[in-house]
């Protein structure tokens, strides 16, 4: 089984800042990140779901967020959406849910790689899936600065990216440029979904079998990065 860690350091790799992080902090950014996911979905588990995963329904009306479901997938530079958060000037919440996506996905989710077969996704995981890391996101947005009055019983760090360290981008004369990390937002968010659904894998390996499945990434390629990242962490 692909670890979290390097399943972990493939979403940072995503990062437009990627290059401008030293090596020696890619565990700093993974590891923070995947904690703050697992510590928040085990707060909501003990709270709302009696130590099990809790009808991602059900949560999103406790908090009052409205889900929209749409059959077709918005686009944008070709690339579909599967969820889209929106938040209003009052504090109100909808995510859309796209569910011709959401179907794609979970219809080419399942893959074997050397020594391990990883069983697909159905329409109704992948969907729980999606609520979950929108949810966390929806944690992110009511927690940050802007909106005041923290979520401290569950979640009081804002967003994750703006809450690590951010790494330095320039320096001349004395004056500093310092850039946040946003896909640790991302991680935190997976960590957050594979610990309250109780699934086998990050999430984010689904989105890379589905590319794998529409040829789209080759399988040689993936197993390299993976092996890399791996390396990485047992070094």
């Amino acid at each position: 089984m692909i670890s979290d860690k390097v399943l972990a350091m493939c979403e940072l790799m995503n990062d437009l800042l990627y290059q401008k992080i030293p090596e020696s902090r890619h565990g700093y950014y993974v590891n923070q990140s995947l904690s703050i996911g697992y510590q928040t979905a085990g707060i909501i588990k003990a709270e709302f779901g009696e130590n099990r995963a809790p009808d991602m329904e059900d949560l999103y009306r406790k908090f009052q967020i409205k889900i929209e479901f749409l059959e077709k997938s918005s686009k944008n530079c070709g690339v579909s959406f599967r969820a889209q958060s929106e938040y209003g000037k009052g504090g109100s919440a909808k995510v859309l849910i796209y569910m011709e996506s959401i179907e794609m996905l979970a219809s080419k989710s399942q893959y074997d790689l050397p020594g391990e077969t990883y069983e697909g996704m159905s329409r109704k995981q992948a969907l729980n899936i999606h609520l979950a890391h929108e949810f966390f996101h929806f944690l992110e947005y009511k927690s940050s600065v802007k909106q005041g009055g923290h979520m401290t019983d569950i979640y009081d760090k804002g967003y994750v990216s703006d809450y690590l360290e951010p790494v330095p981008l320039i320096s001349f004369m004395g004056w500093k440029r310092k850039g946040s990390i946003l896909r640790c937002s991302e991680i935190a968010a997976h960590a957050f979904a594979k610990e309250l659904l109780g699934l086998p894998v990050l999430p984010n390996f689904f989105d890379y079998a589905y590319l794998m499945n529409e040829k789209r990434l080759r399988p040689e390629d993936f197993q390299r990065m993976v092996e890399e990242n791996g390396r990485a962490f047992c070094s």
